[in-house]
């Protein structure tokens, strides 16, 4: 197979694997806005699809691995390019989990709370949107890293902002303290999402920068 033909197969498949992200944080926020709804049978739906979305993220990862190295594409970028797929992986993995863990375990989110709940998930969803923005760039045009990059930045910090009210919040009112603890595990839970695609911004902003000396 001609090299530039292996460079597009490789880049339809990175392509392919940051779709099923970027449809797993819409799914996200779609998913806790209908929780808060109590419309959980569309819950499950959602859930389910996240479920089937990372498991073909995985497959996809681990095959764009196997193609890279079986043909010896982009060797002096290739470290940098498997620790971005593998740290994007991670946030579609912390969106399953906290999804499934909303399922499996109910927490009573407090009405006085759902505003700003909201917009600690908003923010965290935003941080992904943003960090698909910046992935793509880095594959297909790296000059536009920074003009996604610093946005990431943005929602992880205002998502970490809107973790520190919550709690605040949560532990100020009247509920019965174990019930305060498991509503702040399921806002640490949404925030770390922002947190893990904080982390994947930090690798690019360096990857970034070697690919440019």
């Amino acid at each position: 197979m001609p090299f530039l033909k292996k460079i597009q197969n490789l880049e339809v498949k990175i392509d392919q694997f940051l779709n099923l992200v970027s449809e797993s944080s819409i799914l996200f926020e779609q998913y806790i806005y209908q929780y808060l709804e109590k419309r959980f049978n569309e819950c499950k739906i959602k859930l389910n699809k996240v479920r089937e979305n990372e498991r073909k993220a995985d497959d996809l990862r681990m095959e764009i691995e196997r193609y890279v190295y079986k043909n010896t594409l982009i060797p002096e970028n290739r470290g940098d390019v498997l620790a971005i797929l593998e740290g994007t992986d991670e946030v579609i993995d912390q969106i399953k989990d906290i999804l499934i863990d909303f399922n499996n375990e109910c927490p009573d989110i407090p009405e006085t709370i759902i505003h700003n709940f909201k917009e600690l998930v908003s923010a965290s969803a935003h941080s992904v949107d943003e960090l698909i923005k910046s992935v793509r760039a880095f594959f297909f045009n790296i000059h536009d890293v920074p003009n996604y990059v610093h946005k990431v930045f943005y929602f992880e910090k205002e998502a970490d902002d809107l973790s520190e009210r919550l709690k605040n919040d949560v532990f100020c009112s009247s509920i019965d303290l174990q019930k305060k603890l498991h509503i702040k595990y399921f806002i640490k839970g949404v925030e770390k999402i922002s947190d893990y695609s904080q982390d994947v911004g930090d690798r690019l902003v360096i990857y970034t920068i070697k690919r440019e000396l």
